[in-house]
């Protein structure tokens, strides 16, 4: 099957408005995306779909959500290549839900789909990926010495990222703040040297500028002198922000190296902090290792316009840019798309040109339209959401983990 594109779509448009001039419709391109938008939204189109890698890691329940879904409409999400499972269910659910019972997930994937500042993040708990190593809790000041410009150091019992507390500490006026803690039992970590992925839990004081911390180290050794050490700049998430809880990621397949370190007895830790200004009240809680298991995502997507050398996406380059729909959704877009420009070039939704679009689309008293058609054949694959708060004590028929 041929594609159409941008060109051959505007053509149609052309056509269908009566040899409209479109050089004279204002962001013409506009427009039509509007109209693609519009198009995933009434109808779920398989061939505007997505499908990206997503690393998951135990212990990690956050994830940046693919730049180009549509909305939450996630379809599904799976072990890369044959490695499924008939047990692994995708459940997605209300917030409050995985907020409850994210950690009680027997198997499969629960997920939801969460936004901040215009910005989505996946909820999603599994037990697929390999259990982590947790290097320390960061619940008592036992073993851990500051040093530097750290000072202070104590456990913070009604601020933590996970109980029972946190440890808080003083970093004054710039340097470098370092915790150091040499572990009591080695551990046998052989199996993440050069592939393991390390996370603290950091809080950033609130009311202090996140820019005030500059970068964040984490060593892991068998002894002072032998050690691997990864830097970062910025949380798992992105940048860093102030006065919430966020997730810093180690990679550990880039490392700098000092020594030679023995990754069958780790028991030497060190995170160094530097920083531009004094940040009272910083707190840590949580440390461990991971393995990273690789998955994929599906979900819906209106980035339907692909230019010859790069992805699809939401945004038309030039007429050139192919259009990846097969001939029934293209119909749809190509009537949607001549609806969005009578529209907006002053159509009535009572003129007869509108309303004759708006009868080949969603019908008339005697058509069933063409959105109707397209979604008999191709009926939504979309995870929806199940149950919601209001099944809390009336037994409402949602699903209830835990």
């Amino acid at each position: 099957m041929a594609l159409h594109n941008v060109g051959e779509l505007k053509a149609g448009v052309q056509g269908l408005l009566q040899n409209i001039n479109l050089s004279k419709v204002v962001n013409l391109n506009g427009a039509i995306e509007r109209a693609a938008r519009i198009l995933v939204q009434q109808a779920d189109i398989p061939a505007a779909s997505g499908v990206e890698p997503i690393t998951l890691y135990s212990g990690v329940n956050y994830y940046l959500a693919p730049s180009t879904i549509f909305g939450g409409a996630i379809n599904l999400i799976r072990r890369q290549g044959a490695a499924s499972a008939p047990w692994d269910y995708s459940y997605k659910v209300p917030v409050d839900t995985f907020t409850r019972a994210k950690n009680r997930l027997p198997n499969g994937y629960m997920l939801d789909i969460e936004f901040k500042n215009g910005v989505a993040y996946l909820g999603i708990s599994t037990p697929i990926p390999s259990q982590r190593v947790v290097l320390d809790t960061m619940t008592q000041t036992a073993g851990w010495v500051a040093s530097g410009t750290a000072s202070g150091l104590t456990t913070d019992t009604t601020n933590y990222y996970q109980q029972p507390a946190s440890l808080r500490f003083t970093l004054t006026g710039a340097g470098a703040g370092i915790l150091t803690k040499t572990l009591p039992n080695s551990l046998q970590m052989e199996d993440y040297q050069g592939v393991g992925v390390a996370f603290i839990a950091l809080q950033i004081p609130q009311g202090v500028p996140a820019s005030d911390l500059a970068e964040i180290a984490l060593a892991l050794g068998s002894s002072p002198s032998d050690f691997d050490a990864v830097q970062v700049n910025e949380g798992f998430l992105g940048a860093w922000t102030s006065g919430e809880w966020l997730l810093v990621a180690f990679d550990f397949a880039s490392t700098i190296t000092t020594g030679t370190p023995d990754w069958s007895a780790i028991n030497y830790i060190q995170v160094g902090f530097l920083h531009g200004g004094t940040l009272v009240n910083m707190r840590v809680g949580g440390l461990w290792m991971s393995l990273p298991s690789p998955n994929e995502i599906l979900f819906q997507s209106s980035a339907l316009f692909k230019g010859s050398l790069t992805p699809a996406t939401q945004a038309i380059t030039n007429d050139g840019d192919t259009i990846i729909l097969n001939d029934a959704a293209y119909t749809l877009l190509e009537h949607e798309s001549a609806l969005a420009v009578a529209i907006q070039q002053g159509g009535d939704l009572a003129s007869g040109q509108v309303q004759m679009l708006r009868g080949i689309l969603y019908g008339t008293q005697n058509d069933e339209g063409l959105y109707k058609l397209y979604r008999g054949d191709n009926p939504s694959q979309e995870l929806r959401t199940v149950g919601s708060w209001y099944d809390v004590g009336s037994n409402g028929g949602g699903y209830t983990y835990g």
